[in-house]
């Protein structure tokens, strides 16, 4: 249903990682946003050519990118985009970052897209139509939260203080009945990594929706879940999933 679209997406996704992939680790000048977050000049650069791409092939679509923000245009369709995803593991080489490109409707994501070009990976799914990587079809695993790589999301040293004492309270909450719990810096990598079975579940506070549209579509269309957990977004495979609410609900 939605092939033209899909297939767009793949090809940029693959083009703008294709851009980033030679400057890992030397992204250029930055300046500091938002405690701890880096606006690199490649951030700049990609996101104008995803733009630019999207508005040569579907000008009447809106778009919202992280950088940017919105760009108006009178459609129900929006291009939801994270230039780079993982910006500080991209900016001193560190292979966990990526490229994430979703289109809504009304939205709702119908299809996304996570490049990880610092992997060699490009994830995709569309609404109904499954989750793959690299064309072959991914699913969700399906273990017990004792046997689960549960993410988190990162601390910052210069952020939000009080943010940062309500993950360290979540982290008491889960750590003795998970497996182990991973931190990378980027919800594109573990939402991929979440739909293709490498991870169980991730866990949120106020995510972006730039951050997880793609990734979010990725984790249903490959079986997993979205929830709510107390103040948490959720994404993951049922039976963890399902685990960390009981667990975070008998906290309360």
């Amino acid at each position: 249903m939605y092939e033209e679209y899909t297939a767009f997406a793949i090809e940029l996704g693959k083009e703008a990682g294709a851009f980033l992939r030679p400057n890992a680790g030397k992204a250029g000048g930055q300046t500091i946003k938002a405690a701890k977050d880096f606006v690199t000049e490649m951030d700049i650069k990609v996101e104008a050519l995803i733009i630019e791409r999207i508005q040569q092939k579907y000008p009447e679509h809106r778009i919202f990118s992280e950088e940017a923000g919105v760009i108006e245009a009178d459609s129900d369709y929006e291009w939801v985009i994270d230039p780079i995803d993982g910006t500080i593991n991209y900016s001193i080489g560190v292979p966990q970052y990526g490229v994430s490109i979703a289109l809504t409707y009304k939205g709702e994501p119908i299809v996304g897209v996570i490049d990880l070009p610092g992997l060699g990976e490009t994830y995709w799914a569309s609404k109904g139509g499954g989750a793959f990587k690299d064309g072959e079809p991914i699913r969700v695993r399906n273990v017990p939260l004792a046997e689960s790589f549960v993410s988190h999301s990162d601390f910052a040293k210069d952020g939000n203080k009080e943010a940062n004492v309500q993950r360290l309270d979540l982290l008491s909450k889960i750590v003795n009945d998970v497996y182990r719990v991973r931190i990378i810096g980027t919800a594109a990598v573990t939402l991929a990594y979440i739909a293709a079975g490498k991870w169980d579940a991730a866990l949120y506070m106020n995510p972006a929706f730039y951050d997880i549209a793609a990734g979010q579509l990725l984790v249903t269309e490959a079986g997993g879940v979205m929830a709510a957990a107390g103040p948490y977004t959720m994404f993951g495979q049922k039976q963890a999933a399902d685990k960390l609410v009981s667990l975070l609900e008998e906290a309360k």
